[in-house]
Order: structure tokens, then sequence, then C-alpha cells
């Protein structure tokens, strides 16, 4: 929630080159096209996310999209919904954050400050100001190094949004 942090350790040493391993928050459950809250013909269910990957679009926080060379941490925005709760687009591309931005700042080996051959922590706070979304920063932590994706730049526009 809102100024709160989520935390979890990870093992990413098995997850190599075309593999995303990924933890995601998405605003489900998604309406029908008609806004009601039945699964969505022919599914049966209620999923949606930023790219429209269940045949809804709804706001996708991806905290963790990744494989022991890169990480990447993304909110993705959606248009304001229609007054029966229906999103109609969503900005795919979202405001990322990668460590391929941080020279050595992760990978395989003892040359990177977040070595992926072992498993190490991932925070993602939440900062809020009077109830609305300011923030959103992502620390890797293993030992005593800590490499930060700063979602500062993304405004706290685009943020209160989600």
């Amino acid at each position: 929630g809102l100024g709160q942090t989520f935390s979890y350790t990870v093992d990413l040493s098995k997850v190599g080159c075309a593999c995303n391993l990924a933890v995601y928050l998405v605003s489900a459950p998604a309406r029908n096209p008609s806004g009601s809250g039945h699964p969505f013909a022919g599914r049966g269910d209620f999923y949606c996310d930023a790219n429209q990957v269940g045949g809804q679009w709804c706001p996708e926080i991806d905290l963790m999209e990744a494989n022991n060379h890169a990480f990447q941490a993304t909110p993705h925005r959606c248009d304001n919904p229609s007054a029966g709760g229906v999103y109609r687009n969503c900005d795919r591309g979202g405001c990322s954050r990668n460590t391929r931005e941080i020279e050595q700042s992760f990978g395989m080996g003892a040359q990177f400050a977040i070595d992926t051959r072992r498993q190490f922590t991932v925070t993602t706070h939440f900062p809020a100001t009077n109830g609305r979304l300011v923030g959103m920063r992502t620390s890797l932590q293993q030992d005593d190094k800590e490499v930060i994706l700063e979602h500062g730049s993304c405004g706290a526009g685009y943020l209160d949004s989600l």
C-alpha cells in the first residue's frame, strides 16, 4: 500500500538469458467491456495488465523483471477509466529503471555490486504524501552492497495516476 515497503529474497542464479522472472502488481479484478465485474467470455477470469496480455488493460507495477544479467522495475500508468471502471489504454513501456543503466551494478561475478550467482534482497518502497503515491524506490541488497533504482524522474503525476 501507499507509504509501505514490499521486500523479498530472490535467487536468479539459474535464470539465464531469454528468461524473465517477474513479480508484479496489477489493479485486479479487471472489468469486462460493459464495466461489470463478471469474468470475460471464454476466459473465466479477471486478469488484466498494462500490456493487455489477457485482453484487458489495467495499471501495473513490475516490481521485478529479471534474469541473472539484468533487473528492471517499471510502473505502468493507464488513461483514466470509464465510468464503469474500464481502461482503454495503458503506457506499455512504462517508466522503467534498469540495472544496465548503472555500470557494474548487476551480473554474474564478484566484479558486480550484486553478484547474481548468489541470492539477494529486493525492497521496493512506495512513498506517499497526503494519500497520494509520490515515488517508487527499488533497492537491491547483497552483503554490504546496494544498488538503487529510483523512479523520481517519472514524476509525481505519473506515479499518482497508478
